[in-house]
C-alpha cells in the first residue's frame, strides 16, 4: 500500500506523472500501436532496441496535439531549437545539485523540442541549411550542459567522473563521425551503431526521472542513476568505436575498388 501522506510533494508529483506515462504506454503498446499506421518520421529514422518503433510512435502520439498548437501559433523551428538548448542547460543545473528527477524531465522536454523543430521544418517544407546547422550545433552545446551538470555532481567520485568524461568524449565522436562521413560522401556509413543521441537522451531521462521513486520505495535511487550513466556511456563508447572503424573500413574498400 502506497503511503501518499508521507511522500514528499516532489516525489508524489513524479509518482503521478511517471505512473500516468507508464500506464498510457502500456495501453498504447497493447491497444493503439497495433492499429496505428507507422509514421514517416519513424520509418525514416534509425531505430534500436532503446529507440524502437513502439516507443517513437508512443511519444509522437503524446506530443501530437502540442505540435498542432505550435503550427497554429506559427512558432519557428529555430525558436524550438533555442528552447531545447535552454532546457538542456536547465537539466544540467538540476543534475549538478542532485535533483535528478527534475533534471530528467528537463531532458525529456529538451529532447521533445529537438523532435518538434525537425517536424515543424518538414511540415512547412523549410529546408534551410542555416537551420540545420543551428540545430546540430546547439544540440552539441546542450549535451555539454547536461554532461557538465553530471560531472560537477560526481566530481568527488573518481570512477564515475572518469566514465562520464569518456562517455561525453564518445558521444561527440558518434556525432562528429556521422557528420564527417556525410561530408565526405558516405552518408550510409555514418548510420552505423545502435546508441546515438536519441538513445542517450532516452536512457538518461528515464533513469534520472525514475530515480527519486526508486529511492523512496526501495532505497535504490543512486543505483538507478549510476546504472543509467554507465549504460549510456558504455553504449556511446561502443558506438563511437564501431562507427568510426566501420566508416574507415568502408572508405578504404571504396578507395580500393576505385583504384
Amino acid at each position: 500500500m502506497v503511503d501518499f501522506q508521507s511522500m514528499p510533494f516532489s516525489v508524489l508529483l513524479l509518482f503521478v506523472v511517471n505512473g500516468g506515462m507508464l500506464l498510457f504506454f502500456a495501453i498504447f503498446a497493447v491497444f493503439i500501436y497495433p492499429r496505428r499506421a507507422v509514421s514517416e518520421e519513424t520509418k525514416n529514422r534509425p531505430r534500436s532496441f532503446v529507440s524502437n518503433a513502439v516507443f517513437r510512435e508512443y511519444w509522437y502520439c503524446v506530443i501530437g496535439p502540442f505540435k498542432k498548437k505550435l503550427v497554429d501559433w506559427n512558432v519557428s523551428p529555430n525558436t524550438l531549437t533555442v528552447w531545447g538548448l535552454l532546457l538542456s542547460i536547465a537539466a544540467g543545473y538540476f543534475f549538478s545539485i542532485g535533483e535528478f528527477g527534475t533534471g530528467g524531465w528537463f531532458v525529456i522536454l529538451a529532447a521533445t523540442c529537438d523532435i518538434y523543430d525537425g517536424q515543424l521544418a518538414r511540415l512547412r517544407s523549410i529546408k534551410l541549411k542555416s537551420g540545420a546547422f543551428l540545430d546540430s550545433t546547439l544540440d552539441r552545446v546542450g549535451e555539454v550542459g547536461i554532461f557538465y551538470g553530471l560531472t560537477r555532481y560526481f566530481r568527488e567520485d573518481d570512477p564515475l567522473f572518469i566514465v562520464l568524461f569518456l562517455g561525453f568524449a564518445a558521444s561527440q565522436v558518434v556525432s562528429y563521425s556521422r557528420s564527417r562521413a556525410e561530408g565526405l560522401g558516405f552518408p550510409e556509413l555514418g548510420q552505423r551503431g545502435f546508441f546515438q543521441r536519441a538513445e542517450r537522451m532516452i536512457v538518461l531521462s528515464v533513469s534520472m526521472s525514475m530515480a527519486p521513486l526508486f529511492e523512496h520505495f526501495w532505497l535504490l535511487g543512486d543505483e538507478l542513476v549510476k546504472f543509467g550513466i554507465y549504460f549510456m556511456c558504455l553504449g556511446s563508447t561502443w558506438t563511437a568505436v564501431s562507427r568510426s572503424a566501420g566508416i574507415f573500413r568502408g572508405m578504404r574498400k571504396s578507395e580500393k575498388n576505385s583504384a
